[in-house]
């Protein structure tokens, strides 16, 4: 397992100085957040401090499961734009959020309408050296949309019949009431990546697993159980988490150590 944070947990106004520290607290890799204004400059700042480069995907205003020719049209050309970028720069893999139906009652057409979409993408990232990535999302308890795939079971049908890998999101997990140890055993070879954070099991918190009445408790054991060989990204909450650092625990388990300067000022 390879430790990175994702630049969500550092906020917007993060500088090189950030990047470094990052760098000396013993992280891995950074997964970029495109939906900072100032991402690409964090793609540089990456680079300049040797940390490994993933991607997560821009999603607010872009659906990828819409009915609308001219929305997906240029969620579709953002995307590839963005994916380029990531090659630039010899990044690893790119997340991409699935989407959602307008109305819950256009699930199964929706569904059938992203797993092609998803098909084509995974294949022009494949041409470009990119790994696409599908996350789990969490339903609308509302049930007046549906997001794509907040379900175990539609989520790993799109994996394997789109030929797309898994970023397995434990707190939106927590908050689908599923067993994360079951979900990584029956994920098996598809996951490629985690997002690492702790919640109360009702809300998306994001906040840090602090070891003791987590419950995420037990998750990095089992991936190092299995061998899992790809990064555990910390999406920590950046209006809560403002100073972050973490030390190594027996080899491939961490826990909190001392405050590190971040971007949020």
């Amino acid at each position: 397992m390879k430790r990175w944070i994702s630049t969500w947990s550092i906020g917007p106004n993060a500088e090189l100085a950030h990047f470094q520290k990052i760098k000396e607290a013993g992280f891995a890799g950074v997964e970029i957040w495109c939906e900072h204004k100032r991402a690409l400059v964090y793609l540089e700042y990456a680079r300049q401090c040797g940390l490994e480069i993933g991607m997560h995907l821009p999603f607010h205003d872009l659906n990828f499961a819409t009915p609308d020719i001219t929305v997906w049209n240029h969620t579709e050309k953002v995307l590839i734009e963005w994916m380029k970028k990531l090659r630039e720069y010899e990044g690893a893999h790119a997340t991409l959020h699935g989407g959602y139906a307008w109305a819950s009652e256009e699930r199964d057409e929706t569904i059938e309408k992203v797993k092609k979409r998803l098909t084509a993408m995974a294949a022009i990232a494949a041409e470009l050296g990119v790994e696409l990535l599908l996350e789990n999302l969490i339903a609308d308890r509302l049930n007046y949309s549906h997001h794509i795939a907040s379900h175990f079971s539609e989520w790993k049908s799109l994996l394997d019949e789109a030929n797309v890998k898994a970023c397995l999101d434990v707190g939106h997990l927590l908050v689908m009431k599923e067993n994360i140890e079951d979900v990584i055993a029956k994920l098996g070879g598809l996951l490629a990546a985690v997002h690492y954070s702790d919640n109360d099991g009702a809300s998306d918190l994001h906040l840090l697993p602090d070891g003791k009445n987590s419950a995420v408790n037990g998750v990095l054991e089992t991936l190092q159980q299995m061998n899992f060989k790809g990064p555990i990204v910390y999406e920590l909450n950046p209006y809560r988490y403002s100073l972050l650092c973490f030390r190594r625990k027996n080899s491939h388990l961490f826990e909190k150590q001392e405050s590190i300067a971040s971007g949020n000022r």
